[in-house]
């Protein structure tokens, strides 16, 4: 599927947290002005992470000048599943995986938290789920009910069920070219 151009390939195998995600934007921000790729395919694996900062990266790759291809090498997990849907086109190794689940949060040992304090919480894991949620129902064939159900369950799901849903658009191993320009954030 992807033409013809300079393409720069990327590795990033990385948990979605504040420090290495505004890393990576200025890693591919420092690529972009030094290569001016036509193309730019990040290989991804990703534990997940951080909903806000996920979003943040979804949104930076969606908005750089150039194809975006995304690559499952691994597993994609929770918002990691975000970032990989910033892709035009995306791709997944026959032995990948996607983990979806519902929004977690944390509390510290021994917290506590007024009636306010709760429902503010509760508001915003409302909103990053309904974002979640939002992002996924339009770049994919996954319908509302079913992506609600997976939430609820967690479930891992296989590259066919990601090719059926239209998440990827097609299986295949990853190869690079043998003179691929290839980076690695680390």
């Amino acid at each position: 599927m992807t033409a013809p151009g300079k393409t720069i390939y990327i590795n990033f195998f990385e948990e979605i947290n504040p420090q290495r995600v505004f890393q990576f934007i200025n890693f591919c921000t420092q690529i972009f002005q030094q290569h001016r790729p036509d193309i730019l395919q990040i290989n991804i694996a990703s534990p997940g992470g951080s909903v806000a900062v996920g979003m943040i990266l979804h949104n930076y790759l969606k908005s750089l000048p150039c194809k975006l291809v995304m690559h499952n090498i691994g597993a994609v997990d929770s918002i990691a599943t975000i970032i990989f849907l910033a892709g035009e086109e995306r791709y997944a190794n026959p032995n990948s995986s996607f983990l979806f689940h519902g929004i977690v949060t944390n509390f510290a040992a021994q917290t506590s938290m007024t009636m306010f304090q709760l429902k503010e919480r509760l508001s915003g894991l409302e909103v990053d789920q309904n974002k979640i949620s939002n992002t996924i129902t339009e770049l994919t064939k996954i319908s509302k009910p079913e992506l609600d159900n997976l939430f609820l369950q967690g479930e891992v799901k296989s590259p066919d069920f990601a090719l059926e849903k239209g998440f990827i658009h097609e299986i295949k191993e990853m190869k690079l070219p043998k003179d691929a320009i290839v980076f690695s954030f680390a």
